[in-house]
């Protein structure tokens, strides 16, 4: 009994992939603090130059200082708990200190989101047998600034506000529903105008800004749901068509939105632009992410199913996109009434008609 006991222990070993032989088993087994192992989580990963900085952020000002110093095998549910609502109390107490518009849940969410990150790959690595991280909605936040749908002549009324050599982006922006740093990134070889009735554009790269002081990085996109091929209307065609035949540089390497200096636009360039263009159109408010999030509406009003806007937006969660189908529920309530309406219409042609039949 005592063998089959021991056989069993051996076995349970083995599928956790934790066994050892006999001889090394008394060996020191070094262990990791929290902060330790999620320096190891970011240092193994390939992480554009904004997330690292995010990420290291992260981990400095809200993990080392706090529920980092603890040993990663002796984190639990409690203490994940506990350092969580203090986190939330913290930051919004400093978006009050600071007079802020927000109330820190979205710096909170994306902390929550890292280290259960972290935990996962602990798991994964076999440090551990279950995430300590289970705060429910942990990683959610409710938006305080609800994005922006444009009207077609708003979107154009802002576009043609911007400088000559920027109108195409913003039209770019507002059509395909491309993210800033990934039209930045755009050449000529990505944009297929050969046929204008079936014209593409292709997206290969994103801009990431590398922090304060530090150039714009060109480097691969998020996901690899970012990399995708997007249908154009021949409208966008034939803008897109004359801007790169003024302002882009030549060669198919050659960028299509270059900054002053030969690289890529800067953010602040763009920044600036978009600001006074906002202004000037009276619409002081819209962001640039709104031309993003009016694209992807009208696709959803258009029909597009979830599966068609993750491709054009470069999703790689249903969940994400769905954000966009409340269009599609709009669109069906507009035809729900119509078909009401129509009823109604129908029924009184009727009576009409009844009525001039029985006088």
């Amino acid at each position: 009994m005592a063998a089959e006991a021991w056989l069993v222990d051996e076995r349970r070993l083995i599928d956790r992939d934790e066994w050892l032989p006999p001889d090394r088993r008394d060996a020191v087994v070094e262990r990791l603090t929290l902060s330790e192992w999620a320096t190891e989580y970011i240092e193994a990963r390939t992480l554009a130059p904004g997330t690292l900085r995010d990420y290291s952020r992260i981990l400095r000002v809200h993990i080392d200082p706090t529920i980092g110093t603890k040993y990663l095998d002796e984190v639990t549910v409690a203490d994940v708990a506990a350092w969580h609502a203090r986190l939330k109390k913290d930051l919004r107490t400093r978006a009050r200190n600071a007079k802020r518009t927000t109330d820190g849940s979205g710096e909170a969410a994306q902390t929550y989101k890292f280290l259960s990150a972290v935990f996962k790959a602990a798991i994964a690595r076999g440090l551990l047998d279950a995430s300590p991280a289970r705060v429910v909605a942990g990683g959610r936040h409710k938006r305080q600034r609800q994005p922006v749908v444009l009207s077609a002549a708003e979107a154009q009324a802002l576009a043609q506000a911007l400088p000559e050599h920027l109108r195409a982006l913003a039209d770019l922006l507002s059509w395909t529903g491309l993210r800033i740093g990934e039209a930045r990134a755009l050449r000529r070889r990505d944009v297929d105008l050969r046929d204008l009735a079936s014209a593409t554009v292709s997206v290969a790269q994103n801009v990431s800004q590398g922090g304060k002081g530090i150039n714009a990085v060109v480097g691969r996109v998020k996901t690899d749901a970012g990399y995708r091929t997007v249908a154009i209307p021949e409208t966008l065609a034939l803008v897109l068509k004359a801007h790169i035949e003024r302002f882009a540089q030549p060669g198919r390497d050659g960028l299509l939105f270059p900054g002053r200096s030969g690289g890529v636009l800067p953010e602040g360039t763009w920044r600036y632009a978009w600001i006074r263009a906002r202004e000037k159109a009276g619409l002081p408010d819209v962001r640039t992410h709104d031309l993003r999030h009016t694209s992807l509406t009208m696709a959803a009003r258009a029909g597009a199913t979830t599966a068609e806007l993750m491709h054009r937006a470069g999703h790689s969660e249903a969940r994400v996109a769905m954000i966009y189908q409340h269009a599609a529920a709009d669109r069906d309530r507009m035809i729900a009434e119509r078909m009401a309406a129509m009823a109604r219409e129908d029924e009184l042609a009727a009576r009409r008609a009844r009525g001039a039949a029985s006088g």
